[in-house]
This record gives structure tokens, C-alpha cells and sequence, in this order.
């Protein structure tokens, strides 16, 4: 499993990514997939994708996106609950969020993939979350945030996200999946150019 790790680590690493504090949602596709990654954690000699989601909802991501960082998704509510295990003299809400918004801005940074097909793009982030979760040398570093969560799972596997993946006939990406990102993110580079 960890040569498909590989592989998707390789061609995220080749996707435009930006610090969230300088993203502009204007610039955020419509429909796609992101994908996270958090300052000093590195699988292998790469950036360490630590979320991957998408909009389910047509034409949405970037309210999508709003949602995941700043709204109350269970991305945020489970880094809001390791900065207040991690962090005891923060005493307030308002101080915990303050924090965490600033962690998020100066700390992850985020790359789009356009897809315009909502069955692909859930079909391909099930494969890659399990991608991730098969992979034997993805680890977190043993300074992440998320090794202060309340979830085992978290601590444990180093991804922001909890262990949900249904069983299906493909679990992994296969050469097709792989291929498929590939090729749009060749269609990213003649547009970031």
C-alpha cells in the first residue's frame, strides 16, 4: 500500500499549494478536491497530506472550504479540541479560536484538483483517505498538533480525519485513479503558468 502512498504524495506535491492565510476564494475552483498539508510534517521527503476533502454539492468547494477551516466541521472541532488539551492557559473560547485560527493560517497550506463530477470526486477521495490510512510509513511527526487529540485514531495515524472508510470491492487507488489525478494536474500546470 505504500507505493500508491507514494505515488499520491508525488503528484500532490506537484499541485500548486499556498499558505491558507494568502488564499483567495475567488481563485478556488467550483468543483474539486483540496488537499491539506501542515507545516513540518513530511512523509518520506515530501509535504504530508494531512486532509483531503471535496463539495458534494455542485458548484460549491469554496463554501466547502469556509466550512472545513472556519465553520463547524469535525476537522475544526477536532484541532479546537487539541489545541485545548495541548494548551491549558488558554481559558476562553475566544482564546482557543483565536489560536487555532492563526495556527491554520500560518501552519497548513492548501492545493486544488478541479473535478467536475461528483461521483468521481467522492469515488477518489474514499480511495485516497484509504490510501493514506493502509500506508505503513505515513506517520505524524512527534510534534503535531493532532497527537494532543482526543482521538486515538488521530493521534495515532497522523490525519485529520476519523476512521470511516467503508469496505468496497476497491480499496486503494488503482493505476486508473492515479493516472486520472495525473492528468489533471498536468491540465493545473498549463494554467498556473
Amino acid at each position: 500500500m505504500s507505493s500508491e502512498c507514494d505515488m499520491l504524495h508525488g503528484l500532490v506535491d506537484k499541485i500548486l499549494k499556498i499558505y491558507i492565510k494568502e488564499m483567495d476564494y475567488k481563485n478556488i475552483p467550483v468543483d474539486g478536491i483540496y488537499f491539506i498539508t501542515e507545516s513540518g510534517e513530511n512523509y518520506k521527503d515530501l509535504e504530508r497530506i494531512v486532509r483531503i476533502g471535496f463539495n458534494k454539492k455542485k458548484g460549491n468547494l469554496p463554501n466547502k472550504i469556509r466550512e472545513v477551516l472556519w465553520g463547524s466541521s469535525s476537522f475544526r472541532k477536532n484541532l479546537r479540541k487539541a489545541v485545548q488539551k495541548r494548551y491549558k492557559n488558554f481559558k476562553t473560547p475566544e482564546e482557543i479560536n483565536a489560536f487555532l485560527d492563526q495556527y491554520i493560517r500560518d501552519n497548513m497550506k492548501i492545493g486544488f484538483v478541479k473535478i467536475d463530477s461528483s461521483r468521481v470526486r467522492k469515488r477518489l477521495v474514499r480511495k485516497f483517505k484509504k490510501c493514506i490510512e493502509s500506508a505503513e510509513h505515513y506517520k505524524p511527526s512527534p510534534d503535531w498538533l493532532g497527537k494532543s487529540s482526543s482521538k486515538a485514531y488521530i493521534r495515532k495515524k497522523g490525519f485529520w480525519h476519523l476512521q470511516n472508510f467503508k469496505t468496497s470491492k476497491s480499496q486503494v487507488p488503482d493505476s486508473i485513479d492515479l493516472e486520472f489525478l495525473s492528468e489533471r494536474i498536468k491540465k493545473l500546470d498549463k494554467h498556473q503558468q
